[in-house]
Protein backbone atom coordinates (compact mmCIF):
# COMPACT_ATOMS: atom_id res chain seq x y z
CA UNK A 1 0.00 0.00 0.00
CA UNK A 2 1.73 3.13 -1.22
CA UNK A 3 -0.27 5.69 0.76
CA UNK A 4 -0.98 4.80 4.36
CA UNK A 5 -4.33 5.95 5.68
CA UNK A 6 -4.71 6.50 9.42
CA UNK A 7 -8.12 7.02 11.02
CA UNK A 8 -9.57 8.71 14.06
CA UNK A 9 -11.46 6.64 16.63
CA UNK A 10 -14.76 7.77 15.14
CA UNK A 11 -13.75 6.94 11.56
CA UNK A 12 -12.60 3.45 12.61
CA UNK A 13 -15.79 2.78 14.58
CA UNK A 14 -17.90 3.86 11.60
CA UNK A 15 -16.32 1.09 9.48
CA UNK A 16 -17.36 -1.74 11.83
CA UNK A 17 -20.04 -4.11 10.56
CA UNK A 18 -23.40 -4.43 12.27
CA UNK A 19 -23.81 -6.96 15.08
CA UNK A 20 -22.62 -7.64 18.60
CA UNK A 21 -19.67 -9.82 17.55
CA UNK A 22 -16.97 -8.80 15.09
CA UNK A 23 -14.34 -11.11 13.63
CA UNK A 24 -10.66 -10.29 14.04
CA UNK A 25 -7.32 -11.97 13.49
CA UNK A 26 -3.68 -11.64 14.42
CA UNK A 27 -1.04 -12.59 11.86
CA UNK A 28 1.27 -14.52 14.20
CA UNK A 29 4.60 -15.99 13.06
CA UNK A 30 3.05 -19.47 12.94
CA UNK A 31 -0.18 -18.48 11.18
CA UNK A 32 -3.42 -16.55 11.51
CA UNK A 33 -5.23 -16.55 14.84
CA UNK A 34 -8.87 -15.57 14.41
CA UNK A 35 -11.47 -14.76 17.05
CA UNK A 36 -14.76 -12.97 17.45
CA UNK A 37 -14.68 -9.95 19.76
CA UNK A 38 -17.72 -8.38 21.38
CA UNK A 39 -18.52 -4.94 19.99
CA UNK A 40 -17.90 -3.34 23.40
CA UNK A 41 -14.45 -4.95 23.76
CA UNK A 42 -13.51 -3.88 20.25
CA UNK A 43 -14.70 -0.30 20.83
CA UNK A 44 -12.48 -0.19 23.91
CA UNK A 45 -9.53 -1.53 21.88
CA UNK A 46 -10.11 1.09 19.15
CA UNK A 47 -10.00 3.83 21.78
CA UNK A 48 -6.84 2.49 23.49
CA UNK A 49 -4.53 1.86 20.49
CA UNK A 50 -2.14 4.44 19.10
CA UNK A 51 -2.94 3.74 15.44
CA UNK A 52 -6.02 2.82 13.41
CA UNK A 53 -5.06 2.15 9.81
CA UNK A 54 -6.70 0.99 6.58
CA UNK A 55 -5.21 -2.36 5.57
CA UNK A 56 -3.69 -3.45 2.28
CA UNK A 57 -5.28 -5.57 -0.41
CA UNK A 58 -4.62 -8.98 1.21
CA UNK A 59 -6.44 -8.21 4.46
CA UNK A 60 -9.15 -6.32 2.58
CA UNK A 61 -9.65 -9.42 0.44
CA UNK A 62 -10.45 -11.24 3.68
CA UNK A 63 -12.96 -8.48 4.61
CA UNK A 64 -10.67 -7.14 7.37
CA UNK A 65 -9.97 -3.58 6.26
CA UNK A 66 -8.94 -2.08 9.60
CA UNK A 67 -5.68 -2.65 11.49
CA UNK A 68 -5.22 -1.65 15.13
CA UNK A 69 -1.79 -1.31 16.70
CA UNK A 70 0.30 0.73 19.10
CA UNK A 71 3.79 2.16 19.10
CA UNK A 72 6.33 -0.64 19.48
CA UNK A 73 4.00 -3.36 18.18
CA UNK A 74 5.45 -6.24 16.21
CA UNK A 75 3.72 -7.73 13.15
CA UNK A 76 2.06 -10.37 15.34
CA UNK A 77 0.58 -7.69 17.63
CA UNK A 78 -1.46 -5.99 14.91
CA UNK A 79 -5.17 -6.75 15.20
CA UNK A 80 -6.96 -6.98 11.84
CA UNK A 81 -10.65 -6.16 12.17
CA UNK A 82 -13.63 -7.17 10.02
CA UNK A 83 -15.16 -4.13 8.33
CA UNK A 84 -18.26 -3.11 6.43
CA UNK A 85 -16.66 -3.47 2.99
CA UNK A 86 -19.28 -1.38 1.22
CA UNK A 87 -18.46 1.62 3.44
CA UNK A 88 -14.73 0.96 3.28
CA UNK A 89 -14.61 0.69 -0.51
CA UNK A 90 -16.73 3.81 -0.92
CA UNK A 91 -14.56 5.93 1.40
CA UNK A 92 -11.17 4.35 0.68
CA UNK A 93 -11.08 2.48 -2.65
CA UNK A 94 -8.58 -0.37 -2.78
CA UNK A 95 -5.36 0.39 -4.60
CA UNK A 96 -4.56 -1.58 -7.72
CA UNK A 97 -1.70 -4.03 -7.41
CA UNK A 98 1.59 -2.86 -8.87
CA UNK A 99 1.80 -4.32 -12.36
CA UNK A 100 5.02 -4.99 -14.19
CA UNK A 101 5.11 -4.05 -17.83
CA UNK A 102 6.15 -6.80 -20.24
Amino acid sequence: MANRIFLTEEQAIDLLPEGNEIHTFYNAAFGLIGADWSRDELLDKIRRVDYREITGNQARGMRHGLALWSHGSTQGDILFVETDMEKLDKLYPAEEEDKEEI
